[in-house]
């Protein structure tokens, strides 16, 4: 649940702190306050595209924060999501989110002051915060998005994702018989050019440490004169010289010797001595074996150089490090292999493949089955709902068309999102197309929603398909538990008795999980729990976006406002006053009903 959100510099918004609620937050306003403002704000803050033109003129950075209250099975994915990538959060700990954007287009996003990647926020998205928009009901008309409808109403996502993995499968298998389908010149020429790659690194023979070796022989050579000069002062400083270090040393030990007797606190010191000359002996013997090994040797080092350019060479064609052309060998050879008993290969191919498309067409079947059983249930749910948004005569359909098993390279069209049109049977979603079809009063034929659904009717079938889907996921998990659903003017093209019905379905989205509105009909702001107030001011010649919630007459003014009639301003407030105690009166007796069903429930068992 969203507790708060915070926008500072974000396009008209100066500085902005709404905290909001759990049941229904309505937030009105004059055309063009700024309410869509917030949910784009709210967008961003969860991994929408950003863009350096919401920053508010003049200033560096816009910043938007927000906090939520993570419960349930949302909750849990969260945590573990985040656990992955090193944030932890504790069980009872709320979760803040900020992202901050700066004029010059960069973009930084942190939780919980942990700084994390856009790619983070969207994965969190579904189980903070959805989102829906004019945008989102145009795309209801999207075949694709109808299967998606489908299967998740349904519980068939698991199947999907069975079915997407074979699928994946069978398209790496047709794709490697396909290149085996070639004509035998082809082929020849082919293996010859392995070949000669095989043989030329087979010659070459690169190991994967030799390259940091020959680098630090070839600086020695290259630099072998001085060398042998600093090498040679370095013994002579610590062992060859009258007065070595060691010579030096040797004389102290022998000065300690005598005090000895004299004073015993020195025994340690001679230890110490001792210990040194040991060490001080080891290096001079290092150095005088090394620097009998030094010597300029021009064959040599142009013998290195000639190595590493050869290396350097393969290096750049085949864009490997000297370890990975370890693994090009390998490739080529097993690539080789397979052309020179190709016939072998394909067979072995043909054998894997026809196995695949066994499973594919057992798991594609039931897919298939459990899409056309859940269709009639959808349809029956979505057809009842839609009479409580004041669509009685309405009629829904879930229609589901199933594709022919092929045989062959057949595959689907990319981007084939028309009017319910077949893709194909060998697709990642299975062998159907999903069309949901409407017909919106008695008499007409069901038609396909973007031939027959206005604005207005596809907000509502998208508030009914949502609420069915919420209800269908509460029986099986508690994912529904603690998100949030945004409408961002669902109730465009709607009004009287349909607005009203919204509003009523928005209620009853709200009694289990938090809902934000953007709405213009006060049949629908008459039903909030809390209620927002978006305005816009002009200070010091600059235009501001304020919220306030809006509480006992401030609200009253607020849906007086909304209905109009300002010529009799007393009467649309004495309306609004109605409007508001009829609404709340309504929900008293239904949570009395529902009180008094849930006891006879528990007195049944």
């Amino acid at each position: 649940m969203l507790r708060f959100l915070s926008i500072i510099n974000f396009a008209v918004i100066p500085q902005l702190r709404i905290e909001f609620h759990s049941g229904l937050n309505l937030l009105t306003g004059e055309t063009g306050a700024g309410k869509s403002i917030i949910v784009d704000a709210l967008s961003l803050l969860l991994g929408a595209r950003a863009s350096s033109v919401v920053v508010r003129t003049g200033e560096r950075a816009a910043l938007v924060e927000g906090t939520f209250e993570l419960n349930g099975g949302r909750g849990e994915a969260v945590r573990e999501l985040l656990g992955a990538i090193g944030v932890r959060l504790e069980v009872n700990e709320d979760l803040t989110v900020r992202r901050e954007l700066q004029s010059g287009g960069r973009s930084r996003v942190f939780v919980n002051d942990r700084n994390v990647t856009a790619a983070t926020l969207k994965a969190m998205q579904p189980y903070l915060v959805e989102i829906h928009g004019q945008g989102e009901q145009q795309a209801l008309v999207s075949p694709r998005a109808q299967l998606r409808v489908l299967d998740a109403f349904g519980g068939c996502v698991g199947l999907g994702h069975r079915v997407a993995e074979t699928y994946a499968r069978w398209r790496r298998l047709t794709e490697s018989l396909r290149s085996f389908d070639k004509d035998e010149t082809e082929r020849a020429r082919t293996l010859d050019l392995i070949r000669y790659q095989l043989a030329e690194l087979e010659r070459v023979n690169p190991r994967p440490e030799e390259e940091e070796a020959l680098a630090g022989e070839k600086m020695l050579l290259t630099h072998a004169e001085r060398a042998v000069e600093l090498n040679a002062k370095a013994f002579a400083a610590l062992y060859e010289s009258d007065e070595s270090i060691l010579a030096k040393l040797a004389a102290v030990r022998r000065w300690l010797q005598d005090l000895l007797p004299i004073d015993g606190r020195v025994a340690p010191l001679l230890e110490s001595i001792d210990a040194a000359t040991v060490s001080l002996s080891d290096a001079s013997d290092s150095l005088r074996q090394q620097g009998a090994g030094l010597s300029s040797s021009p064959e040599r080092l142009a013998e290195i150089e000639s190595r590493l350019a050869e290396l350097e060479r393969l290096k750049r064609k085949y864009n490997r490090s000297v370890k990975g052309l370890q693994e090009v060998r390998e490739e080529l050879s097993g690539r080789l292999h397979e052309l020179e008993h190709w016939t072998e290969r394909e067979h072995e191919l043909q054998l894997e493949l026809a196995a695949v498309e066994r499973e594919y067409e057992a798991a594609a079947g039931e897919l298939t089955a459990c899409r056309r059983a859940i269709a009639p249930l959808l349809a029956e749910r979505v057809t009842a709902g839609l009479g409580s948004v004041a669509l009685d005569r309405a009629r829904f359909i879930a229609q589901v068309e199933t594709a022919r098993p092929q045989t062959g390279w057949v595959e689907e069209s990319e981007g084939d999102e028309g009017d319910g049109a077949q893709a194909g049977y060998w697709t990642p979603r299975g062998a159907d197309s999903v069309q949901f079809l409407l017909s919106a009063n008695v008499g007409e034929e069901a038609r396909p929603l973007n031939r027959v659904a206005s604005g207005g009717e596809l907000s509502r079938l998208m508030l009914v398909l949502r609420t069915v889907l919420q209800q269908e996921e509460a029986k099986t998990k508690a994912q529904a538990e603690g998100g949030t659903l945004v409408f961002d003017e669902i109730d465009v093209g709607i009004g009287g008795r349909a607005a009203e019905a919204v509003g009523r379905r928005l209620k009853a989205l709200a009694a289990t999980q938090q809902v934000l509105c953007v709405t213009h009909q006060p049949q629908i702001a008459r039903f909030a729990d809390h209620h927002y107030v978006v305005e816009k001011h002009v200070a010091d010649g600059r235009t501001v976006t304020l919220v306030r919630e809006a509480e006992a007459e401030a609200r009253v003014g607020e849906l007086a406002r909304m209905i109009g009639g300002s010529e009799d301003v007393e009467t649309a407030r004495e309306t609004a006053r109605w409007m508001i105690g009829s609404a709340a009166q309504k929900e008293t007796r239904q949570a009395a009903r529902r009180r008094a069903g849930n006891k006879r429930l528990g007195g049944g068992r």
